[in-house]
């Protein structure tokens, strides 16, 4: 049996230690120590992460009263030290502490209850028995929790067994019998629950609902806790300045300058439709007057050159090929209204030239290539369209 001290002191992050059995799995061996503070995973907190005897720890198991330590090397000695990965621990204290101060405010203060939860390593999530939840029910939930933080209530631990438990007024009922686990929150909160958690909750810091979603037909609600919510507001703030900046005005003009914006798009967007429109019939036009086999385009907005290639479609005398010069060499072949066209020759022979690639269907086809070989690309499909003339 390992004595598991991580219960008596969550703050210890080296100690030394001896082993007292080792066993293999496959290539790994697992590490029995005679006690230990590393936390195996359970109640959905991940277990520490560290090494001992200066082996990385890939894993930490409990097994009935046992904790066995996984490493990918036999250790070489008998007593040996061992660290604990701090930000790691104090991180998933950190949420898990959160989370039984979240689903408490939710139980307590709105009488809705926890059904699953997530400790992530940058939200933390909380599935909740409601298909819907408010705008004040979420503030309200946010306001009650940075209160009690702010309150500054001990955690409390409990050791107890199934007819100790009746005398805790319990949020949810225990997993578990025999020997359980409560944690309190001081004169507010009692959960049966075997992590490890903070020891006062102004530890935790601040608590921020950062967004929710419907899962199973039910909420799913998504915190920032702690340092990850500060570091979520600095983030958000440095977005405030940038579109205060851009949009010259102040933060509660935000919205406002946003509104405007779109609207600003969406008249210059009638207009450019308008003009495209234009545009388009002029391009159609000169084409069809001049009859022409190739055609030449630079940084041709490609939303002009598939309205001008459909309207094309079935008006030809003869079969044209359109290039439009961006980065690449984007090209399409429009077939004559009697069609003319062996596509399957233009793959094989023509498209190499510029490594180009696609496809398309009866009349119209089209892709994109290197712009390298260009000049070659026009003049022998200049060649291929003038003999099917």
């Amino acid at each position: 049996m390992t004595i598991k001290s991580y219960y008596a002191n969550n703050r210890i992050y080296d100690f030394e230690a001896n082993i007292i059995n080792i066993t293999q799995e496959n290539e790994d061996f697992l590490v029995e120590l005679d006690s230990t503070y590393f936390y195996p995973e359970g109640g959905g907190q991940p277990s520490d992460k560290g090494t001992i005897g200066g082996v990385r720890v890939l894993d930490v198991i409990k097994s009935d009263d046992t904790v066995l330590h996984k490493l990918k090397t036999r250790p070489s000695k008998t007593t040996l030290n061992c660290s604990i990965n701090k930000e790691h621990r104090d991180h998933y204290m950190t949420q898990h502490s959160g989370q039984h101060l979240i689903s408490g405010v939710l139980k307590h203060s709105l009488n809705i209850d926890t059904l699953s939860v997530h400790l992530g390593e940058y939200e933390t999530t909380i599935e909740i028995d409601k298909a819907s939840i408010s705008e004040s029910e979420i503030t309200k939930l946010e306001d009650d929790c940075n209160a009690l933080i702010r309150s500054s209530k001990n955690i409390i631990y409990h050791e107890t067994d199934d007819d100790g438990l009746k005398e805790f007024n319990i949020r949810r009922s225990s997993k578990y019998s025999g020997y359980i686990r409560v944690v309190e929150i001081e004169n507010y909160d009692f959960v049966p629950c075997g992590g490890v958690h903070l020891s006062n909750l102004s530890e935790i810091g601040l608590i921020k609902v950062t967004g929710l979603d419907k899962i199973r037909g039910h909420i799913r609600l998504s915190f920032a806790i702690g340092s990850k919510a500060y570091s979520d507001y600095r983030k958000k703030q440095n977005v405030i300045q940038e579109l205060n900046s851009i949009l010259s005005t102040k933060t509660d003009g935000i919205l406002a300058g946003v509104n405007k914006l779109k609207k600003d798009i969406s008249e210059l967007k009638i207009e450019n439709n308008s003009t495209n429109k234009v545009l388009i019939q002029m391009l159609k036009d000169s084409i069809l007057k001049d009859n022409i086999i190739i055609k030449e385009f630079q940084n041709m907005p490609k939303v002009i050159i598939q309205k001008l290639s459909t309207e094309l479609v079935g008006l030809l005398d003869k079969p044209i090929l359109l290039i439009n010069c961006t980065e690449r060499l984007n090209w399409v072949f429009i077939d004559s209204k009697k069609p003319q066209i062996d596509f399957y020759q233009i793959k094989n022979n023509l498209l190499p030239i510029i490594k180009g690639k696609g496809g398309g269907k009866k009349l119209i086809w089209q892709g994109s290539g290197e712009i390298e070989n260009k000049k070659e690309f026009s003049e022998k499909t200049k060649n291929y369209l003038t003999k099917l003339i």
